[in-house]
C-alpha cells in the first residue's frame, strides 16, 4: 500500500492555489498566501535573518517577505533586471557531433526557457531557485517556479503552508530542478540594509522638500471679525494644500528657516547616490555602467564595463552548468534524447561590427574563402528564402562579366612623342648676350 501511495505521488505535478477550489477540485499541494509588505526596520531584519539561518529548522518566511518589499526600490528593480538581460539575450542551442538538435532547439527558443534563465539567476539572489518541468498538450516543456517559502531547503520537503515544519520528500514530485545552496540567503539579504537605509532618507528628504519647498501663503483679517477669518479659511482650503498662515492684522509673523537649505537637501541627495551606488556594485559588479557621474573617465568607464561583461559571463557559464550537469534528465524523462551531445551558447558576445568588417575585407584581400552563413549570423542579416537562386544568379553574372571583359579588343596605344632635352644655358651664351647689347667700338679696331 505504502509503495502504491508513493508511486501515485511520484507521477503528480505540484499545483499551488489559494484556499478556495472549485467543486470536485483536490486542494492544491501549496496553499499561497499573499506577502506581507511592511517598513521593517533594522531590527526587524534582524531577527528576520536569525530565524532564517536556524540550524535545525530555517524560517525564512519574514526574510522572504522583506526581499519583496526590497523589490519596490525603483534602483534595485533597475540593476536587476539589467543583470537578468546580460544572460537572456545570448540564445542557447543543443549540439551533437557539432550539429544542431532541432527537437531540443525548439523547446530552448520557446519563452519558458527564457524564464526558466531569468529564476536561475535569482536563485542567487533569493538563495535558492525551485522549479519543476512537465509536457503541455501541445508537445511544449512547461516549467512551474515553486514559491520559496513553500520549501524546505535544508530537509528538502515541500510545504503545503508557509511556515510549516513538516512536508512531503521533494523526491516524490518528478522532474523537479534545484539551484543555489540550503544554507545561503541569497544577495537580498545583504542588499536589505542598503534599502531599508535608504527608504529612511528618502522619507525624511521628502518632509524637508514639503518644509521648505513650498511658499507659505500670509492671510491677515481684523481682530473680531470672525466671518473675515472664515471666509479667508474657506478660500485657503481651495487653493491647494501649501502651508497656510491665517493671523489677525496686529499680529506678527516670524519664519525660522534652515541656515543652508541647500546644503541640507543635497546631504540627502549624497546619502541617496551612496546607497545606490553600494546596491549597484553587489548586483552588477560597478557603476559607472548604470549611474551616471559627472567625475569618471572613458578608461574607467571602460574598466566597469569589462567587469560588468565579466559578470555576464560567469552568469551565462552558470547557465550551461546547470543545463549540461542537471537537467540532461530531465530532458531525457520529457522525451529528448541527450547523449553525446552538449548545450551551447549559438554565438558569443555582442561582436564590433566595424572591426569584424574590416577583418572580413582583409582576410577576402588575402583571397581566404568566408562561409556566407557566418556573414549572416555575425552581422544579425536575414538570411533569404531563395539565397540559393539568387546565389547562382550573382555567379553567373560574374562570370558573364569575366568573358565579356576577356573578349573585349584591346585598342592600341598611340606612341608617345620623345621629349627633346632643354638646351642648358651656358655661359658664354650669357655673355654673349651681354656683348650683344653693349655699345660698338668706333676706330680701327672695329673691322677687326
Amino acid at each position: 500500500m505504502g509503495n502504491l501511495r508513493d508511486k501515485r505521488a511520484s507521477n503528480r505535478r505540484i499545483t499551488q492555489g489559494g484556499m478556495l477550489t472549485k467543486p470536485g477540485e483536490r486542494q492544491p499541494d501549496v496553499v499561497l498566501q499573499m506577502p506581507e509588505l511592511f517598513h521593517f526596520n533594522l531590527q526587524h531584519y534582524m531577527n528576520a535573518v536569525t530565524s532564517a539561518q536556524g540550524i535545525d529548522y530555517s524560517n525564512r518566511v519574514r526574510l522572504y517577505d522583506m526581499y519583496e518589499s526590497a523589490n519596490f526600490d525603483l534602483h534595485l528593480t533597475g540593476v536587476m533586471a539589467k543583470r537578468l538581460r546580460g544572460v537572456t539575450q545570448i540564445p542557447v542551442e543543443f549540439k551533437r557531433d557539432g550539429k544542431p538538435d532541432e527537437a531540443i532547439n525548439k523547446q530552448l527558443r520557446s519563452p519558458w526557457f527564457k524564464e526558466l534563465r531569468k529564476e536561475l539567476i535569482l536563485s542567487e539572489f533569493w538563495g535558492f531557485t525551485l522549479v519543476q518541468f512537465r509536457m503541455g498538450e501541445d508537445g511544449n516543456i512547461r516549467v512551474d517556479s515553486i514559491d520559496r517559502k513553500h520549501y524546505d531547503p535544508v530537509h528538502r520537503l515541500l510545504l503545503r503552508h508557509q511556515g510549516d515544519i513538516e512536508g512531503e520528500p521533494i523526491e516524490l514530485y518528478p522532474n523537479t530542478l534545484f539551484v543555489g545552496s540550503e544554507r545561503r540567503l541569497g544577495i537580498f539579504a545583504e542588499i536589505l540594509p542598503a534599502v531599508l537605509y535608504k527608504k529612511g532618507n528618502m522619507g525624511d528628504w521628502a518632509r524637508f522638500c514639503n518644509i521648505f519647498g513650498m511658499p507659505i501663503r500670509e492671510y491677515t483679517y481684523d481682530a473680531g471679525d470672525e466671518e473675515a477669518r472664515r471666509t479667508l479659511i474657506r478660500e485657503a482650503r481651495s487653493q491647494g494644500t501649501n502651508a497656510v498662515y491665517i493671523h489677525p492684522k496686529d499680529s506678527d509673523l516670524k519664519l525660522l528657516e534652515a541656515a543652508n537649505k541647500t546644503g541640507s537637501s543635497e546631504l540627502y541627495r549624497t546619502f541617496a547616490e551612496y546607497w545606490d551606488s553600494k546596491i549597484s556594485i553587489r548586483v552588477l559588479g560597478n557603476t559607472l555602467t548604470t549611474d551616471a557621474k559627472s567625475t569618471g573617465t572613458q578608461a574607467l568607464g571602460t574598466i566597469h564595463k569589462e567587469e560588468e561583461d565579466e559578470m555576464n559571463a560567469d552568469d551565462r557559464e552558470f547557465i550551461l552548468d546547470v543545463l549540461n550537469y542537471q537537467m540532461r534528465d530531465i530532458f531525457a524523462n520529457l522525451g529528448f534524447n541527450t547523449d553525446g551531445g552538449e548545450f551551447v551558447y549559438a554565438k558569443k558576445d555582442k561582436v564590433d561590427v566595424a572591426q569584424q568588417i574590416d577583418i572580413v575585407q582583409k582576410c577576402a584581400n588575402m583571397g581566404l574563402p568566408i562561409d556566407d552563413d557566418y556573414l549572416y549570423e555575425t552581422f544579425g542579416i536575414a538570411k533569404p528564402e531563395n539565397y540559393s537562386e539568387l546565389k547562382t544568379k550573382k555567379e553567373e553574372e560574374r562570370a558573364a562579366l569575366r568573358e565579356r571583359m576577356q573578349q573585349a579588343p584591346t585598342e592600341p596605344t598611340p606612341p608617345t612623342k620623345p621629349t627633346l632635352p632643354t638646351k642648358p644655358t651656358l655661359p658664354t651664351n650669357a655673355l654673349s648676350r651681354f656683348f650683344g647689347i653693349a655699345p660698338k667700338p668706333v676706330g680701327a679696331d672695329n673691322d677687326f
